[in-house]
C-alpha cells in the first residue's frame, strides 16, 4: 500500500469514528432550490390543472412531488458519499417519510376539496402542512431560520384561513384574497426557502 492510500485509508478511519452515521444530518440545500421551483409551479398552475379535472390535477401534483423526491434522494445519496454514507441515516429516513406522508396527504386532501372548488383552502393546507415539514428541517438540522419561517408561515396560514372563512371566500380562485393566498405561498414556499439555503450554504462554505 503505498503512502498515500495509506493516508487516505486513516482519514476514512477518523471520518468514520468520529460521524455518528445514525444522528448525523448531512444535508444538500440545492434541494431546497428544488422544492421551490416545484412550489412556484404549483402555486400558479394549481386551479389551472384541477380546471380540467380532478383526475388530471391530481395525476400533475403527484408527478411534481415523486420529481422533487426523486432528485432530492439523488442529491442525499451525493452528499453522503463525500462522508462515506452508504445508505439514509436514521435522521434523513424521518425527514424523508415525514414529507411523504405530508405531501400523499394533501395530495387526497387537495382532490377532495378541488370537487368544490376550494382552492383557496388547498393552498391554505400546503402553506402550514409543508411549513410544518421544514419545521422539522430546522429542528434536526439546526438552522433557527427554517424553524422561524414554518411558524411564520403556519400563523399567517391560520388567520389567513379564519378571514377566508368569516368573509365566505374559500371557493373559486378569482377572489382578492386568493391572490394574496398566493403571494402567501410564492413567499413561504418558494422565495423564503431558497434565501435560507442561499444563507447556509454560504455559511457552509465559510466554515471551509
Amino acid at each position: 500500500m503505498s503512502e498515500k492510500e495509506e493516508v487516505l485509508r486513516q482519514i476514512s478511519e477518523i471520518k468514520s469514528h468520529l460521524i455518528d452515521k445514525q444522528s448525523f444530518f448531512p444535508y444538500n440545500y440545492n434541494a431546497c432550490y428544488i422544492w421551490s421551483i416545484i412550489a412556484l409551479i404549483l402555486t400558479l398552475t394549481m386551479p389551472l390543472v384541477y380546471g380540467y379535472g380532478v383526475l388530471v390535477g391530481t395525476v400533475t401534483v403527484s408527478v411534481l412531488m415523486s420529481f422533487g423526491f426523486i432528485v432530492e434522494g439523488m442529491m442525499t445519496k451525493k452528499v453522503n458519499e463525500s462522508y462515506d454514507i452508504d445508505d439514509c441515516t436514521a435522521k434523513q429516513e424521518f425527514i424523508t417519510k415525514s414529507f411523504m406522508m405530508i405531501s400523499f396527504f394533501l395530495i387526497a386532501l387537495s382532490a377532495t376539496l378541488a370537487i368544490y372548488q376550494l382552492y383557496t383552502l388547498i393552498y391554505l393546507s400546503w402553506l402550514a402542512l409543508i411549513s410544518f415539514g421544514y419545521f422539522l428541517v430546522g429542528f434536526v438540522v439546526n438552522v433557527k431560520n427554517f424553524k422561524i419561517m414554518a411558524q411564520f408561515n403556519v400563523y399567517l396560514s391560520i388567520l389567513l384561513l379564519a378571514f377566508a372563512f368569516f368573509t365566505n371566500q374559500l371557493e373559486g380562485s378569482e377572489s382578492l384574497l386568493f391572490r394574496v393566498v398566493q403571494i402567501a405561498l410564492i413567499f413561504g414556499l418558494t422565495i423564503f426557502p431558497a434565501i435560507i439555503a442561499w444563507q447556509r450554504k454560504q455559511e457552509e462554505a465559510c466554515s471551509v
